[in-house]
């Protein structure tokens, strides 16, 4: 029964806001993740967890009842435009918050937190509203190498523009933030995962 309702979510999340009722999630907060700005130039957007101060990486932010869209990503290996590396404020390297996701993103419609009731799940909400190889933004989809910038690891369209052009070999993971390819809305935080900690409504 419960199956049958999940696929019939699935299927309704391109025609708006899901809101069949399952029984609660294990956790009653989840994450959420808001834009942080976008580069018109460039045809990219920033995501953060810590965008408005409002994310909780830890045991979620946001309670599992709410209906928010779910940020979808898809890694199709898009070399990392010239952006800036602005300053974070972090304790890590100012890249290491500013990575790049080698890919899209994109949001679904609002869906209830409850109805994501597993990483698999939410990965075939993503597919089933965008096309194959979509799944659920993670924390730490972020790639980032040291030194990095608008002259250092950047490429674009098969042209380099630098000596030391994007490797994703190279690369490391980064957390918090990442740019994508995209234009995604910014009237609302959206549901992400993260690995690794009890922060999504499902554990």
């Amino acid at each position: 029964m419960i199956r049958n309702r999940v696929k019939t979510a699935v299927a309704l999340a391109a025609m708006g806001t899901i809101c069949l009722a399952l029984p609660a999630a294990a956790n009653d907060k989840g994450m959420t993740w808001a834009k942080a700005g976008h580069d018109a130039r460039l045809g990219i957007d920033a995501v953060a967890c810590a965008a408005g101060d409002d994310c909780d990486a830890y045991a979620g932010d946001t309670a599992c009842t709410v209906a928010l869209p779910v940020l979808c990503l898809k890694q199709d290996g898009s070399t990392r435009p010239n952006y800036m590396v602005h300053p974070s404020g972090g304790v890590m390297p100012d890249a290491f918050y500013r990575g790049w996701a080698s890919g899209h993103i994109a949001t679904t419609a609002p869906v209830v937190g409850n109805l994501l009731t597993s990483a698999e799940q939410a990965d075939g909400l993503c597919e089933a509203s965008f096309g194959a190889g979509w799944r659920m933004a993670e924390h730490h989809d972020g790639r980032w190498i040291q030194g990095m910038g608008t002259d250092r690891y950047y490429g674009n369209a098969g042209l380099w523009h630098s000596p030391s052009p994007w490797s994703s070999s190279q690369s490391e993971g980064g957390g918090w933030a990442f740019w994508a390819y995209g234009n995604v809305r910014d009237d609302t935080r959206f549901w992400v995962r993260i690995i690794g900690q009890p922060a999504n409504c499902w554990n």
